[in-house]
């Protein structure tokens, strides 16, 4: 259920100009995802529906609220160069923060389908999160990492030219060096990846129990850190640092013709998220 909801209201809040037309087709993209990991039966299907239809009203009336608010501080502060790097870790704490109100907030209709799965539904569910885990073993096998470096240059320049029209040589060599500095970490990942699903696994198979499932679904969902290792904890933290500082360094270097552009598209998308959070269905 974490890889269904997340990806699809990250893709939600992120879209910009594209945001409400991606936000109306919510319920279909979440249906279609689930789809994907388990095939429930009549009244299993029944209880989703309505669980996501209440999900639903429930985000668009409080969540994007939450979004819009968090957006706007982050722009003002970006517009008047006031970002610091205590403002950035707060952004965040924030941001992990909408997830665990959205698990929280499902949990309690969530475990009773998780509940009653049956033998069949658990395996088909472990074995396509084992597959996703496989296929992203062998995305990053072999590589150099160099050739891992290279890439996040290119992702991150990608979305840069998206949110500012166009990334500077001075820009783009600031990113360069952020990735230069940056501990490498996917080993560690792909580690912590691992332990998650084993962890999930046995929660599901202990499914008859619900307080035990209960517990283990938080802390799955709400406390996964305490997964981590010290060391990659560790790491995960600096880097978000260095993120932060070079959100600060590409701020202060911004053209006006950029920041104009950052302004207007953020602009509109907070925009976006104020009227979808008052056009309740």
């Amino acid at each position: 259920m974490k890889k269904s909801l997340i990806p699809l209201l990250l893709v939600m809040f992120l879209a910009g100009c594209s945001t409400k037309f991606s936000y109306f087709f919510l319920d279909w993209a979440i249906e279609w995802r689930v789809e994907e990991y388990v095939t429930f039966d009549d009244e299993q299907q029944e209880k989703f529906d309505v669980l996501l239809d209440k999900f639903l009203v429930w985000h668009q009336k409080d969540e994007l609220v939450r979004y819009s608010s968090q957006l706007t501080s982050l722009s003002v502060a970006i517009e008047n160069q006031t970002l610091t790097p205590e403002m950035w870790q707060q952004q965040v704490v924030d941001a992990k923060a909408h997830w665990f109100r959205i698990f929280n907030f499902v949990l309690p209709d969530l475990l009773p389908i998780l509940s009653s799965f049956s033998d069949e539904q658990a395996d088909e569910l472990i074995a396509q999160l084992k597959k996703d885990n496989q296929e992203l073993n062998q995305k990053y096998a072999g590589k150099t990492q160099l050739q891992l470096v290279n890439e996040s240059n290119e992702k991150l320049q990608d979305r840069m030219d998206d949110w500012l029209g166009s990334v500077s040589d001075e820009q783009a060599a600031l990113v360069a060096e952020y990735n230069q500095q940056r501990v490498a970490t996917l080993d560690m990942w792909l580690e912590y990846r691992l332990d998650w699903l084993r962890q999930f696994q046995v929660a599901i198979e202990q499914r008859d129990e619900t307080a035990l499932l209960e517990q283990r679904m938080r802390l799955l969902m709400t406390n996964p850190d305490e997964l981590k290792s010290a060391a990659y904890q560790q790491h995960v933290d600096q880097n978000t640092q260095l993120f932060g500082q070079l959100i600060i360094k590409i701020n202060q270097s911004l053209s006006p013709k950029q920041r104009k552009h950052f302004t207007r598209k953020m602009s509109e998308l907070i925009e976006d998220l104020s009227d979808l959070s008052k056009e309740i269905k």
